[in-house]
């Protein structure tokens, strides 16, 4: 894993977002739903391997890059490597309650993508977590989103 490609990673995320300070899950969608650079779980070892070196840094819930993203050098149309995250990827449970909810939405017979567009528009539009937004979208759809609430209160509280 190169440190130049983990500084440009994080320069051209916050230049694509326009804005210095995000959460973690704006984190995660933006690198996995907006650019679609990679899924959601690289997504999260990617802001792992950002936090350890050094290129943003965390206080309470909010993120910023730890440099003057305006200096860094970043080619026009920038997209990190494929092993940019080689050696860095954390064991992740398979799918986890995000997958589990998508499963379901698919079970019902909605399409992944449109799942996804949903979720993703339910979040930025109340500003909410992931998983959150996913348990909205199947309430308002009619399913009974009892059985989830749990564990979504338990994996976010963890972050």
């Amino acid at each position: 894993m190169n440190m130049d490609d983990l500084r440009s990673t994080a320069a051209a995320f916050f230049r694509n977002k326009g804005k210095n300070v995000i959460t973690e899950s704006e984190f995660v969608m933006g690198i996995s739903m907006d650019l679609r650079w990679m899924p959601p779980t690289d997504a999260r070892d990617l802001l792992s391997a950002l936090l350890d070196g050094g290129h943003i840094t965390k206080e309470n819930e909010y993120l910023r890059p730890a440099f003057d993203i305006s200096a860094a050098d970043v080619p026009i149309g920038f997209r990190p490597s494929a092993d940019i995250l080689k050696g860095k990827k954390k064991p992740q449970p398979q799918g986890g309650l995000l997958g589990e909810l998508m499963a379901k939405a698919e079970s019902l017979g909605m399409k992944r993508k449109d799942f996804i567009v949903s979720v993703n528009s339910i979040q930025k539009r109340i500003n909410v977590d992931i998983e959150i937004a996913a348990l909205i979208m199947l309430r308002d759809g009619g399913v009974d989103i009892s059985d989830y609430c749990g564990r979504a209160y338990e994996e976010i509280s963890k972050r």
